[in-house]
C-alpha cells in the first residue's frame, strides 16, 4: 500500500465511524507510524509502506475507530511549546488551558517581571522568583509550561491521583523543569503547605447533564473525575475559592479555567469570601472561561 492510498482509505474509514476530522487524524497516524512529519506524506505519495507499518496503522485505526483520543494513541500533545506523555490517567489538555497559560504569562509579564529580553535562555526578561501552586496538575502541562516561561518561579503541583502525579512528573523531567516544581498527592489543599503568590486550577467542572452530551472520546476513555463535579459542575470551583485566601500570600490572586455558564455564580459566591477583587477573562470563543480573584 502506497502513502497516497493508506490517506484515501483512512479517511475513509475513519469518517465512517464518525470521527469528527477524519483526514487530519488519518494524516496524524500515518505520520506517526512512518516516523514523518505530516508534511512529508504529500511530498512522497508514492512511498510504499512495509508489512510492519501497514499492520501498525491498521491496528492504530481501529483504536481510533472506537472513538480513542488520537492523544492517546500517539502517545503525546504539544501544549505551549512542551512535548507532554499522555495516557488514560490524565485528561488531554485542551486549547481553552493553553489560552489560560498565555493570559497568565501576559499577566505575569506585565505586572512581575520585566518585558521578554531578547536572550533565549530568559523568556519572562529579568527575573524575580514568585511561589506558584497548580492545583490539579494532571499531566502537569499548566505548571511544566509556567516553568519553561519563567525560569525563576519555584512552583508546587498538586494532584489527588498517584498515577496522574506519575505523568506529571515524567514530562517535568523531559522537559528539564523537574528542578523547579515540586509534587503533592493532595486533595486540594489538604496536604498544602505555606502560601503562594499565584494560585491556578483548571479543576473538574462539568455537570452530569453535559457529561452526557459529551463526545465518546471523552466519555469513554478520558478520566471522570478531572471533568465532573457536583452543583451542576460548580462544587470544586466554590472549594478552592473559598479556600484559596489562606494560601495566598498578601496582594496574591487566584486564577481557574471554568465552565463558560458559571460566572455569574461564582462572583455571587465570592461576594462572601471577601476577595479585593474579581474578574473573568474570554476564551477564544469570547466566551467567560476564566475567573480570576486577587486577595
Amino acid at each position: 500500500m502506497r502513502v497516497a492510498e493508506a490517506l484515501w482509505s483512512l479517511t475513509a474509514y475513519l469518517g465512517r465511524h464518525g470521527v469528527e476530522h477524519p483526514s487530519t487524524d488519518a494524516e496524524w497516524l500515518l505520520s506517526f507510524v512512518l516516523h514523518c512529519k505530516r508534511l512529508e506524506l504529500f511530498l512522497t505519495p508514492d512511498r510504499v509502506l512495509t508489512a510492519e507499518q501497514t499492520e501498525r496503522l491498521r491496528a492504530l485505526s481501529v483504536r481510533r475507530a472506537q472513538r480513542e483520543p488520537l492523544q492517546y494513541i500517539v502517545g503525546e500533545v504539544d501544549f505551549f511549546g512542551q512535548k507532554l506523555h499522555v495516557d488514560q490517567r490524565v485528561l488531554v489538555p485542551r486549547p481553552e488551558t493553553e489560552e489560560l497559560v498565555y493570559q497568565m504569562q501576559q499577566y505575569l509579564t506585565e505586572n512581575f517581571f520585566k518585558e521578554p529580553s531578547s536572550s533565549p535562555d530568559i523568556a519572562g526578561g529579568e527575573q524575580k522568583s514568585l511561589a506558584i501552586l497548580d492545583l490539579g496538575t494532571g499531566s502537569g502541562a499548566i505548571a511544566i509550561a509556567l516553568a519553561a516561561l519563567f525560569p525563576s518561579i519555584k512552583l508546587t503541583a498538586v494532584d489527588c491521583s498517584a498515577e496522574a502525579l506519575a505523568v506529571a512528573e515524567k514530562n517535568s523531567i523531559e522537559n528539564n523543569v523537574r528542578d523547579r516544581i515540586s509534587f503533592v498527592q493532595s486533595d486540594w489543599f489538604e496536604n498544602v503547605e505555606g502560601t503562594f503568590d499565584v494560585i491556578i486550577s483548571n479543576p473538574p467542572y462539568v455537570s452530569e447533564e453535559e457529561y452526557r452530551s459529551l463526545q465518546p472520546e471523552v466519555r469513554c476513555f478520558e478520566p471522570k473525575g478531572a471533568l465532573t463535579a457536583g452543583e451542576e459542575g460548580l462544587a470544586d470551583l466554590k472549594h478552592i475559592l473559598s479556600k484559596a485566601p489562606e494560601y495566598l500570600k498578601r496582594g496574591g490572586f487566584l486564577v481557574m479555567e471554568t465552565g463558560c455558564t458559571q460566572h455569574t455564580a461564582l462572583h455571587a459566591y465570592e461576594k462572601t469570601l471577601g476577595y479585593a477583587k474579581t474578574q473573568s477573562t474570554l476564551d477564544l470563543s469570547h466566551r467567560e472561561r476564566y475567573f480570576w480573584a486577587w486577595a
